[in-house]
């Protein structure tokens, strides 16, 4: 390895389009460095830049580094002969630029949060003495691979089977992988992971007023999500419990052009509330920073999560450290984490019935809605903290690169 300090180097290339946190950085992306970061390892971000930034930039987070310059797409749609033409022009700089990049901070591993097609830009810096690259596959990334159906799937395809190794943040993740490019196999399943965080708040800002007795759901408002079956649910809920509120954390998605990804799902579902005379009892939050939604968590009696498809979401495991009861759709990543009447309750994929009759089946029994979610809690901490993670990264950076000391001996032990 290039190091003079004797400490593993990762350069984690991720996509700005994805949600945010810590400074612009996903909420995944800067757990990971914040623990690899106390175990003595060095970690450097990598995002592409808007098309401005031609040459590389540089930002700093503590002891962590961005760097951010354009990766010239593979393909213009609109203008293909140009772009082919920019493309063949541009790619000796980027290489350069990145070629020095790898080898000025000595970099051992690259990991790929999720595939993409600049990435081969990466790739091609093998041919070079280039370092090995991890691939992870999430949620929508896996399946949107798996199903095929993309224009630049054959693309991914190659950049994927040229990584040195492929990991999936769930079970079922890693079977989907499997499953569809059989030659990829064995996917390494390393699960997400939280901090013990003290991140939330004492108190919620003072714009945000919460209810006495609430359940709360979060996530972004669309289909996928189900906030419509949690809707319907909730109007049969407050037949039984009238005080009992829900409280909806998460905004709209939107294209980079502005456009929303699901035009008129969210007026369509506010139109729905009003008409059915709920409104006092169902609070829209928005967007919230993470400090934030962690409050909300922290003072809830339990969580809806009435996903279509997921990965494993981080809220799902958050709602974990504050020991929340969980009403979840019986799909295969919920199937993975919860043992009906263990850690939580799983309900048939969209029957809101069953989804109140789950609600009040905890709200009847106290004490076996604290019993689930001391249960989840407990699982929690111990297979999805992020030191878990962190680790079972780095066990595998040390099999690709034939190097056990320089990923595992800096202070591992340490509780992050």
């Amino acid at each position: 390895m290039n190091r003079a300090s004797g400490a593993g180097h990762v350069l984690v290339v991720f996509h700005t389009s994805f949600p945010v946190a810590h400074g612009g950085i996903n909420v995944m992306i800067a757990e990971l460095a914040h623990a690899w970061s106390a175990m003595g390892v060095r970690v450097s971000l990598f995002a592409p830049g808007s098309w401005e930034q031609k040459t590389l930039r540089v930002e700093s987070f503590g002891p962590i580094t961005l760097y951010k310059m354009r990766l010239r797409p593979l393909w213009d749609r609109r203008r293909p002969l140009r772009g082919l033409l920019g493309l063949v022009a541009e790619l000796p700089r980027t290489l350069w630029a990145l070629w020095r990049l790898v080898r000025r901070e000595g970099v051992d591993v690259i990991h790929f949060h999720t595939p993409r097609d600049y990435q081969l830009f990466f790739h091609l810096l093998r041919w070079f003495g280039g370092p090995p690259a991890v691939t992870t596959f999430h949620g929508t990334d896996a399946l949107v691979f798996a199903e095929g159906k993309r224009r630049d799937t054959p693309l991914l395809r190659w950049i994927v089977r040229r990584s040195a190794a492929v990991t999936a943040v769930a079970p079922h993740i890693g079977r989907l992988i499997e499953g569809a490019c059989p030659d990829l196999a064995p996917v390494r399943v390393i699960p997400n992971g939280v901090a013990r965080t003290g991140d939330a708040m004492t108190q919620p800002p003072h714009e945000m007023k919460l209810p006495k007795r609430f359940w709360v759901m979060v996530g972004w408002v669309e289909p996928p999500k189900g906030q419509d079956v949690a809707l319907r649910a909730w109007v049969e809920v407050l037949r039984r419990w009238p005080d009992l509120h829900l409280v909806i954390v998460g905004g709209q998605t939107f294209f980079p052009n502005g456009a929303p990804h699901f035009p008129g799902f969210f007026d369509t579902i506010l139109k729905w509330v009003a008409e059915h005379n709920i409104a006092e009892r169902v609070h829209f939050l928005g967007q919230r920073p993470r400090e934030q939604v962690l409050t909300v968590m922290a003072k809830a009696r339990g969580l809806l999560f009435p996903s279509l498809r997921e990965g494993l979401p981080y809220a799902l495991l958050e709602a974990g450290l504050f020991g929340l009861p969980v009403v979840c759709h019986r799909i295969p990543p919920f199937v993975d984490l919860i043992e009906e009447g263990v850690n939580g309750l799983l309900i048939p994929v969209g029957d809101d019935r069953a989804m109140a009759e789950a609600v009040s089946r905890l709200e009847n029994d106290p004490e076996a809605a604290r019993r689930m979610g001391e249960a989840w809690r407990g699982q929690v901490h111990e297979y999805y903290s992020v030191r878990a993670m962190a680790l079972g990264y780095l066990a595998l950076f040390a099999t690709l690169t034939g190097d056990t000391t320089g990923w595992t001996t800096h202070n591992s032990a340490k509780e992050v």
